[in-house]
């Protein structure tokens, strides 16, 4: 990338044009819903899901979900249950329990081909058995058997995952809700995404920086939100709980999302968590959010908006996102020019290559949009290729990708994507919209263009998510960012590259320390082609027992850089057995381990070590002792650490004017609230 992309303005004509599309994209999608998958036009079995309870803590910067679920066979023989679910963000799939007997069996780690082979060897002798799969990207699957003719089988997983916080806004998300794109699977398999009885969503938010609000969006009628004083005296912070409660049976089919808003007066920071046991090696957490002076731009772009128009966005999605498009096209200055490419089995130009938003112009694109529909297959490469044909060098360009789906159709290969993209100097605001979309690709070409991608759930509270992606493009962003953290025996510091961080973004890594030592962390990045460098000196501390978690995560984070040298084609063999060592030493559920149950005496004679029980048994015993504390303050930083600590940026969220267009798009998201209704049967 050269200076003049670092440096260029975006308009907040396009930002509009942002803003409107992802409200417009989410309308009137199909529902495809976590839940027990039976097989179309065969055995659909007496099982069915009697209760889902969700227990979420938000504490020192990641998440704990635990999800207790119980199906019950009212048939008159036994089945096997087969149930899955979205793929949270980043979540590293660490428990999977089968209460046999009356007591609860831990699961343990293998690699996936032995764990299935298992499974399917107990499950045939008729023995008590679960194992949980990762299917790629897309879904976690857990299969149990039996369930018994009769009588009830319970199931409890838990997962955990890092949170960062986008403008002072915290976001978690409960995903329920599938993506629609995984084409082999809705074919064969029809889901029950219904609960019987009752649906629990409990959520603990333990901050020790003070929280403004809190917020369920599309739940405003059904959640309770409260406030508690911290158990400590000395301590005056507060813990949030939002819950969900239904008691009469419910679908699981819509996304549950929690917004937390930290108070303005929050500063940039820099936390650190670490965990460390005597004679062991330590592992930490380091979150930076930057406060540099980042200044507003101005001036307009090429901007060209590739839009996804495969069977997946068909029904009332299309015509919402062009009616969007062609109300944005209508606000442009004619000095600002566009093109609008649409994708599907192939691609078009919609308009014809750059146009000037003239009246004229608009009238004419207005037109051909109407005509457009939804179906076929997804050919993102065509699509993504067109949009970059005639890319002017002398303008900034900027490329908008809104796709709900999987590139199926055409060059699929991740390398012809990177390819593709290293070819040109623009940038690509990537929009996912839903679950199970193919979200390390875009990610990955997000990044590689140094925009960003963002996620856009069912159930998002859109007008924030507006604001925050106004915010990032309307300022510069801190390119070539990069974090440094030196000291004895620092090492397997993850991810090695952040890319390009936009406003009120933060930057989190992972590593492992030998012993306690000082550290020095050095934070870079270039603003308008400068560097830019910000220092502090803190400590890694010889004990640290309250965050076992932090190793799991720390070994996702590096399960995921493995991951990520596979899909750009690194020699598979050697990279493969050191993602299967992580997930069988840290107990995780990846590409290539699974994680399975067995009765004890199957375990003994499969010569299986208690290697997750251990695990568990130790981040329970911390979990209790965190539960009866208040929240922990993890800031490392101090008011000499310099400017990029000092002061966080204004988020701009919740307050001041935001213009005739934001008051349209407000009246917009209205009306989708208006329309979203809580599926309780």
């Amino acid at each position: 990338m050269n200076n003049k992309h670092s440096q260029n303005s975006l308009s907040m004509r396009i930002v509009m044009a942002v803003a409107i599309i992802l409200v417009l994209a989410v309308f009137g999608r199909s529902v495809h819903a976590a839940g027990l998958l039976k097989p179309k036009n065969g055995d659909q079995s007496d099982i069915s899901i009697k209760s889902h309870d969700v227990t979420v803590v938000i504490n020192n910067g990641y998440a704990k979900t635990e999800v207790d679920q119980v199906f019950v066979n009212n048939g008159d023989r036994d089945h096997e249950a087969i149930y899955s679910f979205p793929l949270p963000k980043q979540a590293s799939l660490s428990e999977l329990s089968l209460w046999i007997n009356g007591n609860e069996i831990i699961g343990e780690v293998l690699e996936k081909e032995q764990a299935r082979k298992v499974y399917e060897e107990q499950r045939d002798k008729g023995k008590s058995t679960a194992v949980a799969e990762k299917n790629d990207y897309k879904e976690f699957v857990v299969s149990v058997s039996p369930v018994i003719a009769g009588n009830e089988t319970r199931v409890r997983l838990v997962y955990y995952q890092p949170l960062t916080i986008d403008l002072n806004v915290g976001r978690y998300v409960y995903p329920l809700a599938e993506g629609g794109v995984d084409e082999e699977k809705i074919a064969f398999w029809s889901v029950d995404s219904s609960v019987k009885e009752h649906f629990t969503f409990d959520l603990t938010l333990k901050s020790a920086l003070p929280v403004k609000d809190i917020r369920l969006p599309g739940y405003d009628q059904h959640a309770l939100l409260s406030t508690e004083s911290s158990a400590d005296e000395q301590n005056n912070s507060q813990i949030y709980r939002a819950k969900l409660d239904f008691t009469e049976g419910a679908s699981l089919s819509s996304d549950v999302i929690f917004y937390y808003r930290l108070d303005d007066s929050v500063p940039a920071r820099v936390e650190l968590v670490p965990f460390r046991e005597k004679d062991s090696t330590g592992t930490f957490m380091l979150t930076i959010t930057p406060g540099a002076s980042l200044e507003k731009i101005t001036e307009g772009v090429d901007w060209t908006f590739v839009l996804d128009r495969s069977g997946s966005m068909s029904g009332g999605k299309i015509q919402t996102l062009l009616d969007g498009v062609s109300r944005v096209i209508g606000k442009m200055s004619p000095n600002d020019r566009f093109r609008l490419v649409t994708f599907n089995n192939n691609a078009k130009d919609v308009t014809g290559g750059y146009i000037n938003a003239t009246p004229e112009n608009v009238q004419k694109v207005l037109n051909i949009m109407s005509g457009i529909n939804a179906d076929g297959g997804t050919d993102l490469y065509s699509g993504l290729k067109l949009g970059l044909k005639s890319v002017d060098e002398e303008r900034t360009s900027t490329i908008v990708l809104v796709t709900d789906g999987v590139a199926n159709v055409g060059q699929t290969e991740r390398a012809s994507f990177m390819k593709l993209l290293e070819s040109h100097d623009v940038r690509l605001f990537t929009f996912i919209i839903g679950n199970s979309a193919n979200r390390p690709l875009l990610e990955k070409l997000a990044k590689a263009s140094n925009g960003f991608a963002m996620d856009v759930s069912d159930q998002d509270d859109i007008y924030g998510r507006i604001l925050q992606a106004k915010n990032k493009v309307l300022y510069q962003a801190l390119h070539d960012a990069k974090i440094k953290v030196k000291g004895k025996g620092i090492k397997n510091l993850t991810p090695q590259e952040l890319g390009s961080l936009y406003r009120g973004q933060q930057a989190a890594i992972f590593g492992q320390y030998e012993q306690g030592t000082e550290v020095d962390i050095t934070f870079s990045a270039k603003i308008s082609g400068e560097d830019q460098e910000w220092n502090i000196r803190t400590t890694l501390p010889e004990i640290a027992e309250d965050n076992p978690e932090i190793e799991r995560l720390w070994a996702l984070s590096q399960i995921e850089e493995h991951m990520e040298k596979i899909r750009d084609g690194a020699e598979r063999t050697s990279v493969k057995k050191k993602v299967i060592a992580l997930g069988e030493e840290y107990s995780l559920v990846t590409d290539y381990t699974s994680m399975i149950v067995l009765e004890d005496e199957e375990m003994e004679n499969l010569g299986l070590q208690k290697r997750n029980y251990n695990r568990v048994q130790k981040e329970r015993s911390a979990q209790q002792r965190k539960a009866a504390a208040a929240p922990t303050n993890n800031r490392v930083d101090n008011s000499q650490d310099g400017g990029m600590f000092k002061n966080a940026p204004s988020p701009g969220i919740g307050s001041g004017p935001v213009g005739p267009i934001f008051l349209l798009l407000l009246g917009v998201c209205r009306l989708f609230g208006q329309r979203r209704k809580v599926t309780v049967e």
